[in-house]
């Protein structure tokens, strides 16, 4: 994933193209984060199966009740891990759609007067000329 310029620096960074650019670019990372929570949430759940199903084994072959209980707690703690992600998940799935919608409604507001100012032949003021103090 490529290096994104802060929000607030000056110049074109910052100008119509320069921030759809920036927007696509959080939505494609929440999407890459999200694929990737998602494959670690399956081999937590994974490993938290194969440990149960250890602890079980170990109980039935009479290994030390203590063992056996550290196995079940690893269990848990792959469970646990699992929760974190699917919250994780949630968290980027929201981030990925808020990023799609300002996507969105940039280029409503903003879509059209870029498209005149590139069609025009006239110099135009660089983005941020027209803010207030």
């Amino acid at each position: 994933m490529g290096q994104i310029a802060p929000v607030g620096d000056d110049g074109a960074a910052n100008g119509y193209m320069g921030l759809v650019t920036k927007f696509t670019a959080l939505q494609t990372t929440a999407a890459h984060l999200l694929e990737h929570a998602e494959l670690i949430a399956q081999r937590m759940r994974a490993n938290a199966a194969t440990a149960v199903r250890v602890a079980e084994l170990s109980a039935a072959a009479e290994v030390d009740p203590a063992h056996v209980a550290a196995v079940t707690d690893v269990a848990g703690a792959f469970g646990r891990v699992g929760g974190g992600c699917k919250n994780l998940m949630g968290a980027v799935d929201g981030v990925h759609q808020a990023a799609g919608n300002l996507k969105a409604e940039h280029r409503a507001e903003y879509g059209a007067i870029h498209d005149a100012a590139t069609a025009s032949k006239a110099r135009q003021a660089r983005p941020g000329f027209y803010q207030l103090p």
